[in-house]
């Protein structure tokens, strides 16, 4: 005789118990707590044609999941399964809970022979609640672990927890297990194998810290990673602590170092104690390179450079092309250059690096003593002023005191060194290559031109006039088409 408009459900209201919100919501999956609230609508809202396919089409859910939802209430005992096909669930009011009044045979069979096993493997080793029981099935149900894999789940929380172990901590394991397709006995057990050696393995680390602690989930994970992912033995991590700083260490501290020596290893295979000790002389042996060229931390990258350092000279060396390198504030990779440069030159050890250095920084002397004299700039020093010096000094035979005797001759010309070396030559032709065969030529030629030992100007003058006729011109010419020449060569650049 009398029914609601089909639309009045629309409008209505659904009374929901504030004791379901405050004690079943919150430990309830969202999913589950939807699920539950649909099917609550339609208890007061009842339509004869309601289904499973509707109410899966409504929820956007699966099946599989929508008859979890109603599985895990029904544990609860929020629902009762009335009827398996089609299936129906008649809902309890939750005051009907705390009657006794309920029929006890209303039960999940699954669930019974699931606790009861759960119950025989276990009871002897902690007394589980109901809620405990059926965190366990969801992890059946779920997570898809089988019973037995469960159980020994939970011997091995006992075994590194003790039997007040959190199922908190319990169902991260269990989700970890899952994710690793770990559904077997005995994939379970080389599982927990591993896991048992990880939770020594921490307590040992955290012994040395100084800790006196149960590991955290976090801490058994980490140690993990540096087993399983970063491939380091335990020794090798119990080597590492001794590069952990003083006061007051961590593992996070420790994970640093261990993150760092394995990318320097760069997939190097298994890490050993020899690894790390191998590590920090490499670092140590990097920073002292750093500190000599004032410049620059340690990196992959410049790890990498100290490695191709140490294939071309011992550390003595490198150090010593460091300190080169650091008079002129350059770069780590301009001591890589400098070293190949000294191998290509033959230089096989320190006493030849050290002659070579000594020469250079002579030349460096002597090149500047000569633009002094010239008045140009002494700091403008470049490769071809080091060749002409060197065939002077090494080829020709001239002393570095003969080649400042006849230094002041080319001190009118554009180019002064270059007017030098034709200078040198013509000498050296003449058999003129001491400083006093020098001065008492020139003597000769012009007398007044001598002073405390020095050549004038206008002695240097008639010099070039006597013997040099067109010569600075022809130099000049010269010169500048060895310059444009060397410019094309290099892109546009000078040799200094």
């Amino acid at each position: 005789m009398f029914r609601f408009d089909e639309r009045f459900a629309m409008f209505d209201i659904t009374p929901v118990e504030n004791q379901f919100i405050l004690e079943y919501l919150p430990a309830a999956k969202g999913d589950y707590v939807k699920v539950y609230l649909y099917g609550l609508m339609y208890c007061y809202h009842p339509e004869k044609n309601i289904n499973m396919d509707m109410i899966c089409h409504e929820l956007n859910m699966p099946e599989d999941d929508v008859m979890a939802a109603f599985r895990f209430w029904e544990r609860r005992k929020l629902v009762r399964r009335i009827s398996d096909k089609p299936p129906v669930w008649q809902y309890i009011n939750i005051k009907q809970l705390y009657t006794n009044t309920q029929d006890s045979s209303d039960t999940d069979p699954e669930y019974e022979e699931f606790s009861n096993a759960i119950y025989d493997a276990f009871d002897k080793v902690r007394r589980l609640h109901g809620k405990e029981i059926s965190t366990c099935f969801e992890w059946h149900e779920d997570l898809n672990l089988p019973t037995e894999v469960i159980i020994l789940l939970l011997n091995h929380m006992v075994e590194i927890k003790g039997k007040n172990f959190s199922f908190n901590d319990a169902g991260k394991v269990a989700l970890r297990m899952a994710d690793e397709n770990i559904r077997s006995v005995e994939a379970a057990e080389d599982y927990f194998f591993r896991s048992g050696m990880a939770y020594q393995g921490v307590r040992d680390v955290l012994r040395r810290l100084g800790k006196n602690y149960t590991p955290s989930e976090a801490q058994l994970n980490m140690y993990l990673k540096w087993i399983k992912d970063w491939h380091f033995t335990h020794e090798a991590i119990l080597e590492a602590l001794e590069l952990t700083a003083k006061g007051d260490p961590s593992m996070g501290y420790l994970d640093g170092i261990l993150n760092s020596i394995r990318l320097e290893a760069d997939n190097a295979g298994e890490l050993t104690p020899d690894s790390i000790r191998n590590s920090t002389r490499r670092t140590d042996g990097l920073k002292q390179v750093l500190k000599e060229l004032g410049k620059g931390e340690v990196n992959q990258s410049t790890l990498q450079m100290y490695d191709l350092m140490l294939t071309l000279y011992p550390q003595e060396i490198i150090l010593t092309a460091a300190r080169e390198c650091g008079h002129n504030g350059k770069d780590p990779g301009e001591i890589l250059k400098l070293l190949q440069s000294w191998k290509d030159k033959g230089l096989s050890g320190r006493e030849d690096v050290e002659a070579y250095v000594k020469a250079f920084h002579d030349q460096t002397v002597l090149i500047r003593e000569l633009r002094k004299i010239w008045g140009t700039d002494e700091h403008r020093i470049g490769k071809t002023d080091r060749s002409l010096l060197a065939e002077w000094e090494n080829k020709l035979g001239f002393s570095k005191e003969a080649i400042l005797t006849a230094a002041p001759l080319a001190s009118e010309a554009k180019m002064p060194m270059a007017y030098l070396n034709r200078i040198l030559k013509e000498c050296h032709k003449k058999g003129m290559i001491t400083p006093e065969a020098i001065r008492t030529d020139l003597v000769k030629q012009s007398p007044a031109g001598m002073q405390t030992g020095k050549i004038k100007g206008v002695a240097a003058q008639d010099y070039e006039q006597r013997d040099y006729t067109d010569v600075q011109k022809q130099i000049e010419e010269a010169q500048k088409k060895r310059f444009e020449e060397r410019l094309r060569r290099n892109g546009g650049n000078s040799d200094a």
